[in-house]
């Protein structure tokens, strides 16, 4: 921005209303009084203060305010207090910005993290309701400064949510965590991050982390009978989705939301596009549940639903396997977790010596440092016979298959 003796002058009111309006561009006039302070005139008559300096070598301008609405006093005075901060090697706007980004709230933080992040909307869901609904973890925190969040209250607050729940204490605690690991990495002012400590690395210090212990429960072998008879007195959704997923180890979500689009009677198998690791699965039907699936399918046609497990309100897929293991599970009196039914598929497959990479194929389970997983390419047919042999062994365990072929003898005359 060149600065012409010509374009320079004593800033007053007066003089300042009187300078011409430029046919285009901007034109730019400097105050003889305060080096520094320039009035910027644009083609539409916008007359702006601000500073021009420049600091480290690099031209620096900082819009002070509108003329006249701010007066030619009022911006020689806000520009000595710029002009003071250039000279120390402080830019204005970076430290404005630090200001603000050190009032930066734990639910604006939590805003920015889900849109860098690639999250499943359950998940989203989750962590919104941990730190904004009043019966999450953090709804009193939400508005507080992310800055003001100390050890000793992270602390207090994982202590008090023990009280209620081990469990969501432990997934809050982390989610708090992972946010203050974002913002460490987003947030920062003159090249160093703003968020310099993580409180939450107090739980890991004083060895607050709740343990959980691993989840162990499946249906031992002399309980599936019992459990068989108990799906019978469930409606026929639930009880067809609680033995679908006994019969494939699917998940709970990945069976609920099954829609008709993925399952293939033709070729007998079933296909779920979205699994807790993001890794698409394609399975084999038994004949069990290619004879359950196609008698569904005669009753969806009816209803129009695209899931293959439809909500009794007709909107989206059925929501409540967990109510339906517990009844069945109160019932035969055995574990009642959605859950346990993946385990005792597991359980089975390798009590029957079906080979662990194909039980792994079959789960969709996989090893990150396993090489020789990363060489495997097990396609759909080859796990046909392990997944017959899964649904054989729990049909014949629960009575609903015989055990062996019934041959009729002729009587001795």
């Amino acid at each position: 921005m060149p600065t012409p003796p010509k374009n320079r002058l004593n800033f007053t009111k007066t003089a300042l209303v009187a300078l011409p309006v430029p046919a285009t561009g901007r034109a730019y006039h400097h105050d003889a009084k305060t080096p520094g302070l320039v009035l910027a005139i644009t083609a539409n008559n916008c007359r702006s203060f601000l500073v021009y300096r420049k600091l480290n070598g690099r031209p620096v301008k900082v819009t002070l305010g509108r003329f006249p609405p701010m007066t030619v006093e009022q911006a020689r005075r806000r520009a000595a207090g710029v002009l003071a901060q250039l000279v120390n090697g402080i830019h204005p706007l970076e430290e404005r910005r630090a200001v603000q980004a050190r009032q930066i709230t734990l639910r604006e933080v939590l805003d920015d993290y889900l849109t860098a992040r690639t999250l499943k909307p359950k998940t989203r869901e989750l962590y919104r309701w941990l730190v904004t609904d009043p019966a999450g973890a953090f709804h009193h925190w939400q508005n507080r400064p992310l800055l003001d969040i100390s050890r000793d209250l992270v602390e207090k607050r994982h202590r008090d949510l023990t009280a209620r729940s081990p469990g969501v204490a432990n997934l809050a605690s982390t989610l708090l965590g992972a946010l203050f690991n974002f913002a460490r990495g987003k947030y920062e002012h003159n090249g160093r991050p703003l968020v310099e400590d993580n409180p939450v690395r107090r739980l890991t210090a004083t060895g607050a982390w709740c343990d959980l212990g691993k989840r162990t429960g499946y249906l031992p072998t002399a309980k599936l009978p019992a459990w068989w008879r108990a799906t019978e007195m469930l409606d026929p959704t639930p009880r067809d989705l609680l033995r679908l997923l006994l019969l494939t180890g699917l998940r709970k979500n990945e069976g609920a939301g099954l829609r008709w689009l993925h399952v293939d009677l033709a070729a007998k198998t079933l296909h779920v596009p979205e699994t807790k690791n993001r890794r698409p699965l394609t399975l084999p039907l038994s004949d069990y549940l290619a004879a359950l699936l196609a008698a569904r399918l005669q009753e969806a046609q009816a209803t129009g639903s695209p899931y293959v497990f439809p909500s009794p309100t007709g909107k989206g897929h059925y929501a409540n396997a967990l109510t339906a293991s517990h009844a069945a599970a109160a019932q035969a009196d055995t574990p009642g977790m959605v859950h346990d039914l993946r385990r005792t598929f597991i359980t089975i497959a390798e009590s029957l010596d079906i080979a662990a990479y194909a039980i792994k194929a079959l789960v969709n389970h996989h090893t990150a440092a396993d090489v020789t997983q990363g060489y495997l390419q097990i396609n759909v047919e080859r796990l046909r016979a392990p997944m017959q042999a899964v649904t054989d062994f729990i049909l014949k365990a629960a009575g609903v298959k015989p055990t062996a072929e019934v041959a009729q003898l002729r009587k001795k005359m």
